[in-house]
């Protein structure tokens, strides 16, 4: 299977695939800040690192099989006062999700983000990707209680 993970911090989305017995062939992870990546790449040298999610495109990849990302949260979450949703410079990132999912068309996808986003927000993110959102509490697979 060939993947590209979006906003993929330190390849989390890879060990889940492996835990999960999901065969990677290759494992394409967009990641901007440099400690995630240095994680990573110690941990998984087997990731190709594509650089930030502004400048993949699907046309310098091969036919990918599964998109994954989750979208930094801040002007979706209630932590944050005067929250911009998805026109946020931050969370609006999630457009370039769209537009990966968009333009490589992969047979799977998976969106993760912060289950206290606006309802016009989370409308909208269901009407884009079609399907509707499964709530997952952290807490079946982790220490933390987050939805």
């Amino acid at each position: 299977m060939k993947v590209l993970s979006l906003f993929d911090g330190t390849a989390t989305g890879l060990v889940a695939l492996k835990r999960a017995g999901v065969r990677v062939e290759t494992y394409y992870a967009s990641e901007i800040d440099k400690y995630a990546m240095q994680i990573a790449k110690k941990n998984h040298p087997e990731i190709i690192h594509v650089g930030g999610v502004e400048k993949v495109w699907a046309r310098n990849l091969p036919k990918i099989d599964l998109l994954i990302g989750g979208s930094p949260c801040q002007d979706l979450s209630i932590a944050k006062q005067n929250r911009k949703g998805l026109e946020g410079q931050r969370s609006g990132l999630f457009w370039h999700y769209v537009r990966l999912l968009r333009t490589c068309k992969p047979k799977y996808f998976l969106l993760e983000n912060v289950a206290s986003m606006s309802k016009a927000d989370k409308d909208k993110i269901t009407e884009i990707l079609g399907v509707e959102p499964i709530l997952i509490n952290s807490a079946l697979v982790s220490a933390q209680q987050r939805k």
